[in-house]
């Protein structure tokens, strides 16, 4: 394959690689006429989206907002989103348990937050975790614990209930929507690797609006073994340049079992910041 390139972090091992973005189906409306099933489902949603500041010096806008988010069903019951309430937007990234249309999801929430400190303007940049339910064409979820790097001091919490209103997420502003998915599943029975025995995944980064994104050159990695005190790690990033409607993916390989999750962030060809996320992957004893 083109383009391959090793690094090495904490004994994982990642080798990068370029490929031909993969389609996925539109699925159906959750509900009607039928269910989606666990993969290829796909909604647009409208509703609502409220913050409440739990600590910090920032200040931010707590007023209810109007929400547009749109939910992709994949392999492997991984669920990803992308929003925008306002000024606010941001990503989901998490695993289904059950349909769209009668389930309930965790996983990962990354937001971009106008605040605002002694008189200056900022946009601070959050991750926390998020957990929802879909109840036929409704969705909720919330967020309890929303920190920003950038920001420091400032905890948030959010909820957000919604309807479906389209089968088809479709075009989301002028800006890439990169997906981040884990194969064979976000869950990995222990292999082989190159260096003997471990846990092997793939990790694939897909562009899906057709817009080119320059990746930052380092990338952050937390892992928590079973046994041992978790890791946040600064490592290089397998891959620089994604192209609009490209997929790229990099194999690693832990020696350990616990879980592994990596966070990337850069900027695309529309001067946009990005920020996203693979699944939490669990890598069972």
């Amino acid at each position: 394959m083109a383009n391959v390139r090793r690094s090495f972090h904490a004994g994982v091992v990642f080798v990068a690689m370029t490929a031909a973005a993969a389609g996925c189906s539109r699925g159906s409306l959750p509900g009607s006429p039928s269910p989606i099933g666990a993969a290829g489902g796909a909604a647009r949603y409208d509703g609502t989206l409220t913050y409440r500041r739990l600590a910090g010096g920032f200040q931010i806008d707590t007023n209810p907002r109007r929400l547009d988010m749109s939910l992709v069903l994949g392999a492997g019951d991984q669920l990803s989103g992308r929003f925008e309430a306002g000024e606010t937007r941001g990503t989901i990234n998490g695993a289904l348990e059950g349909t769209m249309s009668a389930g309930r999801f965790t996983g990962t929430i990354l937001v971009f937050t106008p605040a605002s400190a002694g008189g200056a303007a900022s946009v601070c940049e959050g991750s926390g975790r998020v957990a929802g339910d879909f109840s036929g064409k409704n969705v909720t979820w919330s967020a309890a614990d929303i920190v920003y790097d950038n920001c420091p001091g400032l905890l948030v919490g959010s909820n957000a209930q919604a309807i479906a209103i389209s089968p088809v997420p479709g075009a989301f502003g002028n800006q890439a929507n990169v997906v981040v998915s884990v194969l064979p599943s976000p869950v990995i029975a222990r292999g082989t690797c190159g260096s003997g025995a471990g846990w092997p995944f793939t990790v694939v980064v897909s562009e899906n609006a057709g817009i080119d994104v320059q990746l930052e050159n380092t990338f952050v990695v937390e892992e928590r073994p079973v046994a041992g005190a978790p890791t946040r790690s600064t490592v290089n990033t397998p891959f620089t340049t994604l192209a609009g409607g490209a997929r790229r993916e990099y194999q690693a390989c832990s020696p350990t079992a616990g879980t592994y999750q990596a966070f990337f962030a850069g900027s695309d060809a529309r001067g946009n910041r990005v920020r996203f996320a693979s699944p939490m992957v669990t890598l069972v004893p």
